[in-house]
């Protein structure tokens, strides 16, 4: 079973005996770059539409946060960002304090080894 061709045969037949002359090379270099310039031109609208409808949706966003909330609540989760800040830095300061030296001296001498080990392996990756 043979498929319809995409053109009849009799038209590509006498498309083929019209006597046309090869294209020029300078007509196929400007074509080719007329080509590679739309597709440029194409690639860079899709940038731009996509920048824009990120910057219209992040507009939409902060115009819902800021209608809801309001300074109010920025300045209520400011607040607790800094409570919850300090109460980290206390809790940290209570276990320096009550942790002998004699502990810390290990762990930090183990970290640091191990982040030399860390830096050392990707300075070899990234060298091959």
């Amino acid at each position: 079973m043979s498929g319809r061709p995409d053109e009849p045969d009799s038209l590509a037949g006498l498309l083929r005996m019209l006597p046309a002359p090869e294209p020029s090379a300078g007509f196929r270099a400007a074509a080719r770059r007329r080509y590679l310039d739309e597709l440029e031109a194409r690639a860079r609208r899709e940038v731009l539409t996509g920048l824009v409808a990120a910057l219209i949706g992040l507009a939409v966003i902060a115009a819902v946060v800021g209608t809801l909330s309001g300074p109010a609540g920025l300045v209520a989760w400011l607040a607790e960002v800094a409570a919850d800040l300090a109460r980290w830095t206390t809790a940290v300061g209570v276990i320096v304090a009550l942790v002998p030296e004699v502990v810390w001296a290990p762990l930090l001498l183990g970290a640091g080894a191990c982040v030399l080990l860390v830096a050392r392996a990707r300075s070899l990756a990234v060298a091959k």
